[in-house]
């Protein structure tokens, strides 16, 4: 009878190890992106990560470098992290080409949620591009771990990475005051989403939607644009399924498959069958194949 319950345990255990992860957890073996739009770091957010995680076995590890304080911004969002449940968080503080020390990759063997502030975009891709952090990056989100921005960690998920800058734009006219071409300064991001979205953030609150048109009307391997507003996230699965959380709305923005983009005399991008999504909390969507 002994041998039987024993037989009859490892065979259970077997089974459950060749039952196939719960839909939206790990179907194409790796793991979620949360992009979060900026703002005050509403706790709403902040705790649907936090469960994301596993709570109490979250393992968070914050870079803070976008920020111009990052030992305050990484102190900040810490508290806010266990404040909310979770289990262990820690950050990285490292001066430009550290980012490769062995004591700072060791801080990444067993997180499983990465956690960028905001800041400025385009100083996180320079602490942080082309280094072995970025590819311990990778590895936790490939063996099901979850990489989160907000804002700055926001605008570098994606591989056309939207700095900010308006090169068009004179002393005395606003920025991005038309959809034109030649005018949003883009760089490379670090590519967590697919090569054919591009992201944006505090969308509604600061009125982004002239730039991100330009930039996805401009970019022909461009199909999405999707502005996250603040306080406000895009929880994004491997398998292209998306859910939106917190207090404000994603917006996306969709090109027609095959519609030509043409521009007048004065650099004005137009294009038809431009289509708008607005998603409200708990709303779904799925990303366009490219």
């Amino acid at each position: 009878m002994a041998a039987y319950k024993k037989i009859k345990s490892l065979f259970l255990a077997l089974s459950l190890l060749a039952v196939p992860a719960a839909a939206g957890d790990l179907p194409n073996g790796g793991g979620r992106v949360v992009i979060i739009g900026g703002g005050g770091n509403d706790d709403v957010v902040t705790a649907r990560l936090v469960e994301l995680a596993g709570g109490k076995n979250a393992r968070i590890v914050i870079i803070p470098q976008a920020s111009g304080d990052p030992a305050g911004a990484a102190k900040d969002q810490a508290e806010q992290f266990l404040r909310l449940g979770a289990g262990s968080v820690d950050w990285v503080l490292f001066p430009k080409g550290g980012a490769d020390k062995p004591e700072i990759l060791e801080k990444f063997r067993k997180a499983n949620l990465v956690y960028m502030t905001g800041g400025d975009q385009v100083t996180l891709f320079s602490f942080v591009g082309g280094t072995k952090l970025l590819e311990e990056m990778r590895r936790i989100h490939r063996e099901g771990g979850i990489v989160a921005g907000t804002s700055a960690g926001a605008a570098i998920m994606s591989r056309v990475m939207l700095t900010g800058d308006d090169r068009l734009a004179g002393k005395d006219e606003e920025s991005f005051s038309a959809i034109r071409s030649s005018a949003v300064v883009t760089a490379e991001g670090f590519g967590f989403v697919p090569e054919n979205i591009v992201m944006d953030q505090h969308f509604l609150a600061r009125k982004r939607q002239n730039r991100l048109i330009s930039v996805l009307l401009e970019h022909p391997g461009l199909n999405a644009g999707i502005g996250i507003d603040e306080n406000t996230a895009l929880i994004m699965s491997p398998d292209g399924s998306c859910e939106a959380a917190g207090i404000s709305l994603v917006s996306v923005f969709e090109k027609a498959k095959g519609e030509k983009v043409s521009e007048d005399g004065r650099g004005h991008l137009a294009a038809r069958g431009i289509t708008l999504h607005l998603l409200k909390a708990g709303d779904k969507y799925t990303l366009p194949k490219p």
